[in-house]
């Protein structure tokens, strides 16, 4: 399995902050926002179990890995099981990662909830390997937020979401 965040141009000007009610929304309606605006700038994608590139998009697919993006690292960190849901129509896939073995590997069960099936069904990744790749899309996405707005990276939802 593999996910990458890709920019494929750097022209992220124009972006305003909108303001947020903090009683009704949180970081989610900000990342969705955000995606919504980068999404012809920046390649989201997904492989694995048998498809080499996932029916994801960066509007909507990406904003709901990202909200997930900060407790997917600390639990691999903590060496825990953990799950990503990626339940927008479209691609309605869960994956289920097991805490690493005794060689620090984790195994990738994939449920899809369409008519796709993941062949193989479960695939593994090295602890590290894991590891290495969620810090690659954080961190291209900080990069995305700080050439937006130094508003947007600065703004407490964000801070907090991107703290390790």
């Amino acid at each position: 399995m593999k996910i990458k965040i890709t920019i494929k141009s750097s022209n992220f000007e124009n972006f305003t902050l909108r303001s947020y009610n903090p009683e009704e929304e949180d970081v989610r309606s900000m990342l969705m926002d955000i995606c919504q605006f980068i999404e012809k700038q920046v390649d989201f994608n997904i492989s694995g179990f048998g498809q080499d590139n996932w029916p994801v998009d960066s509007g909507i697919d990406l904003a709901v890995f990202l909200e997930q993006l900060p407790d997917a690292i600390n639990l691999v960190k903590k060496r825990n099981t953990l799950a990503i849901d990626l339940y927008e129509q479209g691609i309605e896939r869960y994956l289920k990662i097991s805490a690493p073995d005794i060689n620090s590997m984790h195994q990738i069960a994939c449920t899809s909830y369409t008519s796709w099936k993941p062949d193989p069904e479960v695939e593994k990744i090295h602890n590290s390997e894991l590891l290495e790749m969620l810090y690659i899309a954080k961190n291209t996405f900080i990069k995305i937020l700080t050439e937006l707005s130094p508003d947007i990276i600065n703004h407490p939802w964000i801070v907090e979401w991107m703290r390790d």
